[in-house]
């Protein structure tokens, strides 16, 4: 026998904040918002996304209309700041510790020194830059991958790693650098003890001297081609591109090329970004990566990358 809802606890609350459903027209201005402000397509099948992440914000704040959260969110201050939390919920994306092995294994593989005699500079000069970083699994695995790599060749390096992301929520838990065991379940026991902390809520913290490596920035992809941001060894961008249309992707992935030193590497997400041509990179093959190489002047030397 179903019990009888009136007379539960909570029933009338649960009552007012049932959401309407949401027209064609009401998806279509949020979806010109969404595009406008972070550049992102919403195709009309994501309807049950936007429902359930506005739906989130709206039953927080006690708005039950959706016309009411959008003009609410355009309007002042609040809503400026409540933006930015809506925007965390529509932006941030699956991600994890050493998703892209194969990623990982490039970068250690063909770009960076393979034996201490290759070390010629001191130290060893290397710039990242993660795009899309979300909470900062990404560019931790990136660091660590390298620090890793460079100890057991015993070179002495500078690596600096610029993490920047359009939600400000994931940024700070980034900074922040503490995670669940859920979260760091892929890392090795030998990497757990040498770059993570247990806190006393018994979690895991990237320690001290790698967080300071890695330095987050708010970017929103549209402002990409004004970022302060200098000439870059290696530019990671995956699973972000797909949210844009293909003119869009274009004109991100040829910023981001703009951005790489002579000989530098530019790796995006596999079938991303399909017959991408620029007139300074050229693609490089590895299994499981789609990766581009920033050609180099003769007079440059030696790059790291063998094409």
């Amino acid at each position: 026998m179903k019990p009888n809802m009136e007379y539960l606890p909570g029933y009338e609350e649960l009552v007012v904040k049932r959401l309407p459903q949401m027209e064609p027209e009401q998806f279509q201005q949020w979806a010109v918002l969404l595009k406008n402000r972070t550049g992102m397509r919403l195709p009309d099948n994501r309807i049950s996304f936007l429902v359930t992440n506005l739906g989130m914000r709206m039953r927080a704040l006690g708005i039950n209309n959706f016309q009411t959260y959008f003009d609410y969110v355009q309007n002042g201050r609040e809503g400026a700041i409540e933006w930015d939390q809506l925007v965390h919920h529509l932006t941030v994306h699956e991600t994890r510790f050493l998703r892209q092995e194969s990623v990982l294994a490039l970068i250690c593989e063909k770009y960076l020194p393979l034996r201490h005699d290759e070390c010629v500079a001191s130290p060893v000069t290397i710039n990242v830059w993660s795009v899309g970083c979300s909470t900062g699994e990404e560019p931790y695995s990136i660091a660590m991958a390298v620090d890793d790599h460079m100890r057991q060749l015993n070179c002495q390096y500078y690596l600096g790693v610029t993490a920047s992301d359009i939600s400000r929520s994931a940024l700070a838990h980034g900074r922040k650098g503490i995670y669940t065991r859920q979260q760091i379940k892929a890392i090795e026991p030998e990497w757990l003890n040498n770059y993570f902390t247990v806190t006393e809520d018994d979690k895991f913290q990237i320690n001290e001297e790698l967080r300071k490596r890695v330095c987050f920035n708010h970017l929103n992809i549209l402002d990409i081609g004004a970022a302060p941001i200098g000439k870059m060894d290696i530019i990671v961008c995956q699973n972000l591109l797909i949210y844009f249309d293909k003119e869009q992707r274009i004109d991100i992935a040829n910023t981001l090329a703009d951005h790489l030193q002579p000989g530098g590497l530019l790796i995006l997400g596999v079938g991303e970004l399909l017959n991408w041509e620029h007139p300074d990179v050229t693609r490089f093959t590895y299994a499981n990566t789609l990766a581009f190489k920033r050609q180099q002047n003769i007079l440059d030397g030696h790059d790291g990358l063998d094409a």
